[in-house]
């Protein structure tokens, strides 16, 4: 018989921050040090060279510790100087009925690494993830349950203190870029009298619908694609955005394009990122995610956007990216999803 997740995890009554003797102090994070972790995480991103970037909205999620019915905690190792030099954060997934789940992440001040302040961090976020999953999930949830973080792979520290704490790369996703500076991308129609339209607020439900019947043969849970969709619609831009509609009228596929500042500071190149595309099974075959991907990046390039990207699963199921070397994009990174089985 499956033991409870109480048992299984085995919560500790009381968590213990990392040490001080590391060199910093820590404590709970507080809505005014909004700025000050803004520029720590921006000034990690530069050092990383990072191929993601916070937005102003996750930065806020953190200061509400959680956000959409989640629950998190935040803390944040602050120096001599009382300057912020590390944050720090594990936040519990909503239930799904699959996977109790919790998410941990940490920025560290490039001038403080190298002390052992990660490894603190992360024997605190497990030991606090274990309260956090039996708070959210309940005591006697039969869910297996799980630590998860998604690396960039050129981040070798990074990778080797999840892999010496028993953490496991589960998948590895594909940036994939296509520049305009050359060309301009040619638009292919579909056929079988499908049409690819703007995109239309008025069937949101009904394209988020057919968004979880896509992604149904997907690696990730359900829980997952509710979540891409949740993440992704808020940043949307509708004038790259579109539809495929079936000579029925009935929505058939479509292509969530969006733009995301934080990244074009950080790299100060202007893109149009495609978060999600999808097709209704049943209207494969007829060329609708060649269609909407060269109509979105035509419209993204007459908005003088200087490149148009994407990210895809390496194990793919439906060789997506030969399909999208085939259009032009190149290969201009990797992140690896890590997770520890509790």
């Amino acid at each position: 018989m499956t033991r409870s997740l109480s048992e299984r995890l085995a919560p500790s009554s009381s968590i213990v921050y990392p040490s001080d003797h590391l060199g910093l102090t820590w404590r709970t994070l507080r809505a005014s040090d909004g700025a000050e972790i803004t520029a720590l995480i921006r000034a990690c991103e530069h050092a990383d060279n990072a191929l993601s970037s916070c937005s102003e909205g996750q930065i806020a999620d953190l200061l509400e510790f959680g956000a959409d019915g989640r629950i998190a905690d935040v803390i944040v190792g602050i120096d001599g100087a009382h300057s912020i030099r590390a944050l720090a954060w594990v936040e519990a997934s909503n239930p799904d009925g699959e996977v109790a789940r919790a998410d941990v992440n940490a920025f560290v001040d490039p001038a403080w690494r190298g002390r052992g302040i990660g490894r603190a961090v992360l024997k605190w976020q497990e030991a606090r993830a274990r309260q956090l999953l039996v708070e959210m999930f309940g005591e006697e949830s039969q869910l297996p349950a799980r630590l998860a973080n998604l690396v960039d792979s050129h981040v070798s520290d990074r990778r080797r203190l999840y892999m010496a704490a028993g953490f496991a790369p589960h998948r590895t996703f594909q940036i994939m870029h296509r520049d305009f500076q050359s060309a301009e991308p040619d638009v292919v129609e579909p056929s079988g009298g499908f049409t690819i339209v703007p995109w239309i607020p008025e069937l949101d439900n009904e394209i988020r619908s057919l968004h979880i019947r896509a992604f149904s043969d997907h690696w990730g849970t359900c829980a997952d694609s509710l979540e891409w969709w949740t993440n992704a619609r808020p940043h949307m831009q509708k004038r790259w955005s579109f539809v495929a509609l079936a000579p029925s009228g009935a929505v058939a596929g479509y292509i969530l394009v969006c733009r995301h500042p934080a990244r074009w500071i950080h790299t100060g190149v202007s893109e149009a990122y495609a978060e999600l595309l999808g097709v209704e099974p049943s209207a494969r075959g007829h060329g609708l995610a060649r269609a909407l991907i060269t109509k979105a990046m035509h419209a993204a390039y007459t908005s003088k956007v200087e490149r148009f990207g994407l990210d895809v699963d390496k194990d793919n199921p439906h060789g997506a990216r030969s399909f999208y070397r085939r259009l032009g994009f190149a290969p201009a990174g990797e992140q690896v999803f890590y997770a520890l089985d509790l």
